[in-house]
C-alpha cells in the first residue's frame, strides 16, 4: 500500500488503517491519512454516485451540521474531515441522556427522510441480500426513496466539542433501505407493517440484516 494517494488533486498523506487492515467489513479501501497536516478519513465508495449525494448533504443547510466537513470525492473514493470526540458506545450514557440522544437521533432521520434528493444511491437492500448469497423476492418498488445513513449504531454516533455527529458514512444512500433505519440503529424501535409492506416482508428484511450482520 502506497503512503500518499491522490483525490481529486487532493494528496493525502500518511495513510494508515483506522483498524486493522486497509479493507473494512465490506471489503473496501478505508484509511486515516494527513492532508495540510490535518487528519482525515479516505474511503472507497459502494456506489460511484455516493461521492455527489455525500456533497449534496455537506452543503445543505440543516443536514450538513451533524456530519463531518467533505474535503473532496470522486467516483471511487470521499475524504472527510477526521473529528475527535467519544463515541455513544465509548460514553455509555445513562437513561436520562439516552432519552436526549433518541430524540436527537429520530430527529435527525427523519430530516433526511423530508429532503427530496432525486437520484438513487446504493442499494441497502439489495447490498445485504448479496452478501448471503440470497435474493429477494418480494416487491420494494412501492417504497419511496429516502436519505438514509443506514448504520446508525452506538459506534457511529460522536460527540464532539461541536455536537452530535454521525460518523463512518459508507453506507450513506437515497434508496429504500430507510424503511429499517429506526430499527437498524440504536433506536432499536420494533418494525411495523406499514403502506409499503407487510409484518412478514418487514421481518424477512430484518432476518437478512441479522444474517448479514453475523457474516461481516
Amino acid at each position: 500500500m502506497k503512503d500518499k494517494i491522490i483525490i481529486d488533486g487532493f494528496a493525502i498523506e500518511s495513510l494508515t488503517p483506522i483498524k486493522k487492515s486497509f479493507k473494512n467489513k465490506n471489503k473496501k479501501f478505508s484509511a486515516q491519512g494527513y492532508y495540510n497536516n490535518k487528519k482525515v478519513k479516505i474511503y472507497e465508495v459502494l456506489d460511484k454516485k455516493q461521492g455527489t449525494l455525500r456533497e449534496f448533504v455537506s452543503n445543505h443547510r440543516k443536514l450538513s451540521k451533524y456530519f463531518p466537513r467533505l474535503i473532496a470525492y470522486d467516483e471511487k473514493f470521499i475524504i472527510e474531515e477526521w473529528l475527535e470526540g467519544n463515541t455513544l458506545r465509548e460514553l455509555q450514557p445513562n437513561w436520562i441522556k439516552k432519552i436526549k440522544y433518541y430524540f436527537v437521533l429520530k430527529r435527525i432521520i427523519k430530516l433526511m427522510w423530508s429532503i427530496k434528493y432525486d437520484k438513487h444511491v446504493f442499494d441497502y437492500i439489495d447490498h445485504i441480500y448479496k452478501r448471503v448469497g440470497k435474493t429477494c423476492n418480494f416487491d420494494l418498488s412501492k417504497i419511496p426513496i429516502r436519505i438514509n445513513h443506514n448504520d446508525l449504531s452506538l459506534d457511529n454516533i460522536l460527540i464532539t466539542p461541536d455536537g452530535f455527529k454521525i460518523i463512518d458514512n459508507e453506507f450513506l444512500g437515497n434508496c429504500r433501505g430507510w424503511i429499517l433505519n429506526l430499527r437498524n440503529s440504536f433506536l432499536r424501535e420494533k418494525l411495523k407493517s406499514n403502506i409499503y409492506l407487510s409484518q412478514e416482508e418487514l421481518n424477512e428484511l430484518w432476518k437478512i440484516r441479522e444474517e448479514w450482520s453475523s457474516i461481516s
